[in-house]
């Protein structure tokens, strides 16, 4: 039988594994760690580094060295490292190289075919770059699934009962948090929402803040690389160790100098006032939680288990707040570092065609449209209007056609303009793409009929055509990575009719 292995491609820390004899293994990745550091640098002979040797170099050489690429997926923004500049995608596959040599020199056996995790807000492009990503690693992406229905897996939500699982994965550069139903070893997701700008990132930033309020005031934030990035770790660090203590002391020398003398950082921090610091980020994570419950119209009492994932929920507060606000148990007794790659394991198998007594049923995080053109009351035009085709939480694979009308006679071509959000206002939204059905017939009359069909597979990327019924005339979109989101263009379809399936 084929082994497909599981990839959690984090944005601190990243893990493989696979089933073996019906277990899930989660692999070392050297010196008795199952976690790679998701960090890529150079040294200075041109030697691309990865994991722990990477980070280790990111204080004395950030310019030589990217952190948190998960961050910048999708955007088609290069960065640099060194004198070189790479794609997030070229970045991440340096990552998915090393976990897949380390899983083959552990097994024995070739990483060839691997079901990657997303968190379940990512959007179509960054789910296009990680699949990019596994393509220049030499992988075969199977399958893209959610972190947090790989999370439901890896918990072992496949009891006979029915049961309704809150999820709750708040990692290094994101935040999830997904509605679960499970009732005969199929695990439907109801609903999900999320923060791909919200993560341990941001608690560490709120900590470099403080830390710069006890440097002179010759010293600014962002202005040295090699100052930011020590702060960085120290910060890090400190959020690690306030999650057992109640007290750390933050010690770091010769940071930087100011007219000469050098600066050193000395202070003690107190988890009560990093709570502090950090309660507004948290808060927006609780809200998000209570907007998929409202969504999916359940009540926390509807609830039975609720699943921690991520680094940051090691939070005390995190704990604390969940439990106090919904009223149950919450769930840690998997390692919420690793649940993620077992959770994409375990869905490895299932493909592979392994007896696991599993089906899972996966919905799509956002909504997906298209611009176009109507007419307000009054008979002023909107040529900013956001028509949706497949709502957000629809259960994917799914397909959807909605038919749209011809604004004018021989109307010569139709731009279409797909975006992904919930503002009616099209701009408001992300821009994924666009494509022309030119070639229109001559002597088109206003009100002709084209059909924009959407399809949205099980990894969550979506294909769009559209089709002028008279003539028969189709084209289909190809998104370009590189493309500005949001990029202003030419409207040319009216209102919207009828769907159909």
């Amino acid at each position: 039988m084929k082994r497909i292995f599981g990839i959690d491609l984090g944005t601190t820390n990243s893990e493989i594994a696979c089933v073996i004899d019906g277990k899930p293994q989660v692999f070392s990745v050297g010196e008795d760690r199952k976690y790679l550091p998701s960090v890529v640098g150079v040294d200075p002979s041109g030697r691309i580094l990865t994991g722990v040797v990477a980070r280790n170099q990111y204080a004395a050489y950030p310019e030589n060295t990217v952190v948190s690429i998960k961050r910048r997926m999708g955007s088609g923004k290069k960065v640099h490292m060194g004198e070189q500049s790479y794609t997030p995608a070229e970045i991440s596959s340096h990552i998915l190289k090393t976990l897949k040599e380390a899983a083959e020199r552990e097994t024995g056996l070739p990483v060839e075919q691997v079901v990657i995790t997303v968190p379940a807000y990512f959007s179509d492009l960054q789910r296009k770059d990680t699949i990019r990503a596994g393509e220049l690693a030499g992988l075969d992406v199977v399958r893209i699934i959610n972190e947090p229905t790989a999370a439901a897996l890896a918990y072992g939500c496949r009891e006979d009962r029915r049961e309704k699982v809150l999820v709750y994965d708040f990692g290094g550069g994101t935040f999830d948090v997904s509605l679960i139903d499970v009732e005969e070893g199929v695990i439907e997701v109801m609903a999900s929402d999320g923060d791909t700008g919200l993560g341990g990132d941001d608690l560490d930033r709120l900590l470099q803040d403080l830390f710069y309020t006890q440097l002179p005031k010759g010293v600014r934030s962002g202005k040295e690389l090699r100052l930011e990035a020590r702060l960085k770790n120290a910060a890090e660090a400190a959020k690690i160790r306030l999650s057992t203590e109640t007290l750390v002391q933050v010690k770091e020398e010769f940071l930087t100098s100011v007219k000469g003398k050098p600066v050193n950082l000395e202070l003690e921090v107190r988890r009560r006032e990093f709570e502090d610091r950090i309660r507004a980020q948290l808060d927006r994570t609780f809200d998000l939680v209570k907007e998929v419950l409202k969504t999916a119209k359940v009540k926390a009492s509807d609830i039975s288990k609720l699943l921690l994932v991520g680094g940051s929920t090691y939070i005390p507060l995190v704990f604390d707040t969940l439990s106090r606000e919904l009223g149950f148990d919450v769930h840690r007794e998997m390692d919420p570092t690793y649940c993620v790659a077992v959770g994409a394991a375990i869905q490895g198998a299932i493909i592979a065609g392994e007896h696991l007594d599993t089906i899972l049923v996966d919905v799509n995080s956002h909504s997906l449209g298209i611009r176009c053109l109507n007419i307000r009351p009054g008979g002023q035009l909107n040529d900013d209007r956001y028509s949706i085709i497949i709502n957000r939480n629809t259960p994917i694979p799914s397909s959807m056609t909605e038919t749209y009308y011809t604004a004018m006679e021989n109307q010569p071509e139709a731009v279409i303009d797909v975006y992904q959000g919930e503002d009616p206002t099209a701009s408001k939204n992300t821009f994924i793409g666009s494509f022309v059905l030119d070639d229109l017939p001559s002597n088109l009359p206003a009100g002709s009929e084209i059909e924009v069909s959407f399809e949205y597979n099980l990894n969550g990327i979506v294909g769009v055509s559209a089709l002028e019924r008279s003539s028969g005339r189709r084209k289909k979109l190809k998104v370009d990575l590189n493309r500005a989101a949001g990029k202003k263009k030419k409207a040319a379809a009216q209102g919207s009719k009828k769907s159909g399936r």
